[in-house]
């Protein structure tokens, strides 16, 4: 029924000639009784719980099931279906919304879940746990004589047919926006501005857990952060940081910029100069993501409003994030020492002890005596971006990088480092080489060629594969070529229809 092709925790899909999220009115009959949200457990089994039907959009035939359980829908019976309807929309004000999640999880992601009665502020929520279908309420706040704004609705003087007019435009300006902010990467930030005025929506927005794979790990656009510090961007960062294996044990704390990459600011140039050929652990500290080595400054590209004051969950997460990271230092090098280049407001808050420095000049001095080989360093943090981004390294001690950005091994490309990076096919070739089934790779049961991987010529991938990624393709355990992932692997294996994997080189 869709084609998914962006993802940013929601997904924007494919529906016949337009894209969902959209709104769709569609008229079924239920043959039985609709079970009351609040209906006692013993009255439950007088209830039909599922109902299965076809109905046709625009000449095309599809198979749906209308969920009818009311507060008990974590026992729903999933059939196969086109399209999945809940039947009671009291679950939005209820913990069993996150239901949808669970459903999502269940089901082809070709298949639709339909929410037929929305207001136009519960849409963005809707949409960010897996909705792509929505009827509308016009017509009821008509009725009673109200407009209905993106927020809230008005008690208004205007005519019924009016008002209907006007509250159709509503909902097709916050499917308008909705479907702007997955493609831009800001679905989050629509959600928290809807959603901050109705205590119901902010409660199923708190506890909601979205799928990590669901978002690109490289976003394109600016993460904007507001005062919600566990988002999803910084949780996948902070996972994967886990894995980051530090080079030296002298470790110098920097601060944010808010230019990124923070080495493109002019704060970071100075600062960089005067490290020199200083071997050092760069460290920047910020909020939200606590703690970010200079070898992952890429990995980061966020804005957030800076007052000059730090909360206890910043405080709490910057120091729990440098304490872990400086144990990790002592096991792996038996001590360390800690110099900080820093503001007051940042020295402040700080609860490991170090060499504070207060000016460029001191640093210089102070660093002269950790000189070092800044060549294997910076293949270091080579070799721990391309971790961070697959989860392994497969990068060769002797690699280096060339004024183009590309990631050279024996008079080979393996890479271009662009926002992350970008596999040639010999790069492609070393990582199926080097991990084998750890790398991120995508089977097929054909020789593939330039275009799109569609479902029948897949046979298996990686599930850590998260949208956007880099991908690997291979068949009878041969590799074949590279791409990039259309899908997160976990939406790959259930897919009926639409393209999986981009191919950009085939062998």
């Amino acid at each position: 029924m869709l084609e998914p092709i962006v993802y940013d925790v929601g997904r924007l899909c494919m529906f016949k000639d337009s894209y969902t999220p959209n709104i769709i009115n569609l008229n079924i009959e239920i043959d039985e009784p609709k079970l009351l949200y609040d209906t006692p457990e013993p009255l439950l089994e007088k209830f039909k719980k599922s109902f299965i039907g076809e109905l046709k959009i625009d000449g095309e035939t599809y198979k749906y099931q209308v969920l009818n359980y009311g507060k008990y829908i974590e026992r729903a019976k999933i059939e196969e279906a086109d399209l999945y309807i809940i039947a009671d929309r009291k679950i939005i004000e209820r913990k069993e919304l996150t239901y949808i999640k669970k459903l999502r999880e269940k089901i082809s992601p070709n298949s639709a879940i339909y929410f037929p009665l929305a207001n136009p502020w519960e849409i963005p929520l809707l949409a960010y746990l897996g909705v792509d279908l929505f009827g509308t309420l016009s017509e009821f706040y008509a009725v009673k004589g109200y407009k209905l704004t993106k927020n809230r609705a008005i008690k208004s003087d205007k005519s019924f047919e009016e008002l209907i007019e006007e509250n159709n435009k509503v909902y097709l300006d916050i499917i308008e926006e909705v479907q702007e902010a997955i493609k831009k990467g800001y679905l989050r930030n629509l959600v928290e501005e809807t959603s901050i005025s109705h205590p119901y929506l902010w409660a199923n927005y708190r506890r909601y857990e979205p799928d990590l794979r669901n978002i690109s790990t490289f976003k394109k656009h600016k993460v904007i952060v507001t005062a919600n510090i566990k988002i999803p961007e910084v949780k996948k960062y902070l996972e994967r940081l886990k894995n980051y294996e530090p080079y030296t044990n002298i470790i110098l704390l920097l601060p944010c910029s808010s230019k990124k990459p923070y080495s493109e600011s002019k704060t970071h140039r100075k600062i960089i100069k005067a490290i020199g050929k200083a071997v050092v652990e760069e460290l920047i500290l910020t909020s939200p993501y606590g703690l970010v080595p200079r070898a992952l400054e890429l990995a980061v590209n966020y804005d957030i409003p800076v007052t000059g004051e730090w909360s206890l969950e910043e405080i709490e997460l910057i120091n729990k994030l440098l304490k872990e990271f400086l144990k990790k230092v002592e096991e792996k090098f038996g001590d360390y020492k800690v110099i900080s280049y820093l503001p007051d407001h940042y020295l402040e808050i700080l609860e490991v002890e170090s060499l504070v420095v207060k000016d460029l000049e001191e640093l210089r001095k102070i660093l002269k005596e950790y000189r070092g080989d800044k060549r294997k360093q910076r293949v270091h943090n080579l070799k721990e971006l391309c971790r961070y981004q697959f989860y392994h390294n497969f990068l060769p001690d002797n690699i280096y990088i060339n004024r183009k950005n590309q990631i050279i091994y024996k008079n080979k490309i393996l890479a271009t480092l662009k926002d992350k990076f970008i596999l040639s096919l010999e790069g492609g070739k070393l990582m199926w080489e080097t991990l084998g089934r750890d790398s991120f790779y995508v089977e097929t049961n054909f020789d593939v060629k330039k275009g799109s991987l569609f479902p029948p010529g897949f046979v298996d991938c990686n599930e850590k594969i998260s949208y956007d990624d880099e991908v690997i393709l291979i068949k009878d355990n041969k590799f074949l070529g590279v791409g990039r992932a259309k899908l997160p692997g976990h939406e790959m294996k259930k897919a009926k229809h639409g393209a999986l994997v981009n191919i950009r080189k085939v062998l």
